[in-house]
C-alpha cells in the first residue's frame, strides 16, 4: 500500500518533465499559390479594318413593254434565276406578223417598179440614139428610174422595221440573274401610252460592296494599297463581314474608287467585286469591309489573360521576385483567340495566362511556364 502511495508523485513528475521538453506549436503559412505564366508572342500579323458598307447588285434591268398589245403570256416563274436570252413575256404577235407580210409585199412592188424603170429607161436611150424620142423623154425616164431605186429603199426600211416591231413581241432577259415577280398579268394591254414596266432582272453573281473609308486610308488607296500584301509578300484581299458577325467565303477585290473626296464627311467610296456563286448574298444588305493592314512584329496576349476594371483593361505579370504586379494595358484588334496590345508590355514579360483567380496584385506566386502553342490565325 505504501509503495504505490509513492509511485504517484514519481508518475506526475515523469509527466511533467515530459510536457516541458515537447516543442511549442507554430503557424506555418500555406505556399504561393501555383499559377501558369507565359511571355507575350511576338510577331508580324496582318488585321482587317472595318468600314461599313452595304451590297449592290452589278447590274439591274427593267423590262419594259416596247410595243403597244395584249400581253399573251408570262414565261417565267418569279424570284428565280434566268440566262440572257431566255423568253419572259410574249405580247400577241398577229398584228405585227401581218404589217411585216404588207411591208414585204410593198417592198416587192417596188422592186418590180424599179425593175420596169430601168428598162424603160434602157429603151428610151436606145430610142434617143435615133432621134426616135427627145431628150426631155431620156430625162423623165432617168428620173422614174432614181425615183424607183428610192422606193425599194423606203421599203426596205419599212420592212427592218416591222421584222424589228415583231421581234419585240418577245421580251427576253438581256442578262443573267434573278427575276421580280411580274407586274402586269397576261390578257391585259401594255405599251398603250408609255413602255409598261413588266419586270426587273438584278444580277445577282458576281455582286458589288460598295463602302466608305476616312482620308487617312484614303491615302494608302490613293497609292495602290487598298488590298494591300502582307509583311510575307502574301495577297491580302478584302474580307465581307455580315450582319450576324460571320465572314463571308468569298474576299473582294476593288475595282473603283471614287475621284474625289466627301468634303462633308472626309470620307472617299470605294466599289468592291465579290464573287456569290450560291447566292448567299442578296442585294441591299449591309455588311463591313475588312480592309488588310500589316502590324510588325505585334505584341500578343491570350483573350483569356485580359481583365477589366474601372480603371480599363488590364494584365497580371509575375516579376523577377515572383510577386504579382497588376499592368494597366492599351489594346489593340484581336487576332482569332488572341489580343494585340499597344502599350503596357514587352517580349520578356511574364504574363499569368491560367489560375488568375488565385493570383494578387502584391502577393507572390509559384509560377510555372505555359507549353507554347503555335499562332490558330494569322488575321482578325
Amino acid at each position: 500500500m505504501t509503495a504505490r502511495l509513492l509511485a504517484w508523485p514519481t508518475a506526475a513528475c515523469l509527466l511533467l518533465f515530459a510536457a516541458g521538453c515537447a516543442k511549442e506549436n507554430t503557424f506555418a503559412p500555406p505556399p504561393p499559390p501555383p499559377v501558369t505564366v507565359a511571355h507575350p508572342a511576338q510577331r508580324d500579323v496582318t488585321i482587317h479594318i472595318p468600314f461599313p458598307g452595304d451590297v449592290r447588285a452589278t447590274a439591274t434591268v427593267e423590262l419594259r413593254a416596247r410595243v403597244r398589245g395584249f400581253l399573251k403570256s408570262v414565261d417565267f416563274e418569279a424570284g428565280t434565276l434566268v440566262k440572257e436570252g431566255q423568253r419572259l413575256f410574249t405580247i400577241e404577235p398577229e398584228p405585227y406578223e401581218a404589217e411585216l407580210l404588207s411591208a414585204k409585199a410593198l417592198l416587192e412592188q417596188a422592186v418590180a417598179a424599179d425593175r420596169l424603170a430601168e428598162a424603160k429607161f434602157k429603151r428610151m436611150k436606145q430610142a434617143y440614139a435615133t432621134e426616135a424620142v427627145s431628150e426631155i423623154d431620156v430625162l423623165v425616164a432617168e428620173a422614174e428610174k432614181d425615183s424607183s431605186a428610192s422606193s425599194i429603199l423606203g421599203a426596205t426600211a419599212t420592212v427592218q422595221r416591222a421584222a424589228l416591231d415583231l421581234s419585240y413581241t418577245v421580251v427576253t432577259s438581256p442578262i443573267n440573274g434573278r427575276i421580280s415577280r411580274h407586274y402586269i398579268d397576261a390578257g391585259n394591254l401594255v405599251g398603250v401610252q408609255e413602255a409598261s414596266l413588266l419586270a426587273e432582272v438584278v444580277a445577282v453573281d458576281p455582286l458589288h460592296v460598295f463602302f466608305t473609308i476616312d482620308e487617312r486610308v484614303a491615302l494608302n488607296v490613293l497609292r495602290g494599297k487598298i488590298a494591300g500584301r502582307s509583311l510575307n509578300g502574301k495577297r491580302e484581299d478584302i474580307l465581307v463581314e455580315l450582319a450576324n458577325g460571320t465572314r463571308y467565303e468569298h474576299p473582294a477585290t476593288p475595282d473603283y474608287v471614287d475621284p474625289t473626296v466627301n468634303r462633308e464627311t472626309g470620307t472617299l467610296t470605294v466599289r468592291a467585286v465579290v464573287d456569290n456563286p450560291d447566292g448567299h448574298l442578296l442585294p441591299g444588305m449591309f455588311v463591313r469591309a475588312l480592309i488588310p493592314k500589316a502590324v510588325p512584329q505585334a505584341i500578343l496576349v491570350p483573350q483569356v489573360a485580359i481583365l477589366r476594371d474601372l480603371s480599363g483593361p488590364y494584365v497580371l505579370v509575375v516579376n523577377a521576385e515572383n510577386n504579382v504586379e497588376q499592368r494597366q494595358v492599351t489594346l489593340g484588334p484581336r487576332v482569332d483567340r488572341e489580343q494585340i496590345v499597344t502599350k503596357g508590355l514587352a517580349a520578356e514579360d511574364r504574363v499569368i495566362v491560367a489560375g488568375v483567380q488565385r493570383a494578387r496584385p502584391g502577393a507572390p506566386v509559384t509560377p510555372q511556364e505555359a507549353k507554347p502553342e503555335p499562332p490558330a490565325s494569322n488575321d482578325s
